[in-house]
């Protein structure tokens, strides 16, 4: 399967989810804790996570997640700036005998929840285990492997800005701890560092280094 069908895939994803949010209004939604960020001292500087990268407070602003879908939590952190609990909706289905993850957040408007945030995991075996995350380069020279991006939206959104893949000098993984095909349930843990890949192009600066820590999430796995 080539690259193109991978994205098209992804955008199907996100239609999907402008589907939910409009059927939900913002007063559905559940706001992330509005406490400023924990400042961090003393991050270790190594080629894995470079306090050194460009840092913005607009990655450690609290966004929303809908209160009637299954729910993923961890801890998202910008070296050398903070973190702050997150916590999002999942998306869940099965491609080429393979689960695609994606995780979002939203921004309440009026009546709407506006997608902002976007965190893809694809390619994970249908399988109990623990399977590191590589970034699309990787999975293009090699389509056995998983891989991870993550995307910051706009408008609507529908339009993406800044982009993000998986920072492969760290280790990043996701572990599948349930997996029920008869009920469509899976449940697991994760752990991605990010990497910018394209900064916004609307005005707005993003963070140059990302990462999700002890990541846990619990899905239906969707029909398509």
């Amino acid at each position: 399967m080539n690259s193109t069908y991978t994205f098209i895939i992804a955008i199907l994803g996100l239609l999907i989810w402008n589907g939910c949010r409009k059927d939900i209004g913002a007063e559905q939604a559940i706001l992330a804790p509005a406490n400023p960020a924990t400042t961090l001292a003393g991050d270790d500087v190594n080629i894995c996570d470079d306090t050194a990268a460009f840092k913005s407070m607009v990655d450690l602003q609290p966004l929303a997640h809908l209160q009637s879908c299954y729910s993923c939590a961890a801890v998202k952190k910008v070296l050398g700036l903070g973190e702050i609990p997150w916590k999002g909706n999942c998306e869940v289905y099965i491609a080429d005998s393979t689960l695609q993850l994606r995780f979002m957040t939203y921004y309440p408007y009026f009546d709407e929840l506006l997608l902002r945030e976007y965190l893809a995991v694809s390619y994970i075996p249908l399988h109990i285990g623990i399977y590191p995350i590589f970034n699309h380069t990787d999975w293009l020279q090699d389509p056995e492997k998983s891989f991870g991006t993550y995307s910051r939206m706009l408008d609507d959104g529908d339009v993406s800005d800044g982009f993000w893949g998986t920072d492969t000098n760290c280790s990043s993984y996701l572990e599948i701890t349930r997996l029920d095909l008869e009920d469509r349930e899976v449940e697991g843990r994760f752990e991605i560092h990010l990497k910018l890949k394209t900064q916004g192009t609307a005005g707005i600066l993003y963070s140059e280094r990302i990462n999700f820590l002890n990541g846990r999430f619990k899905a239906d796995i969707e029909h398509y």
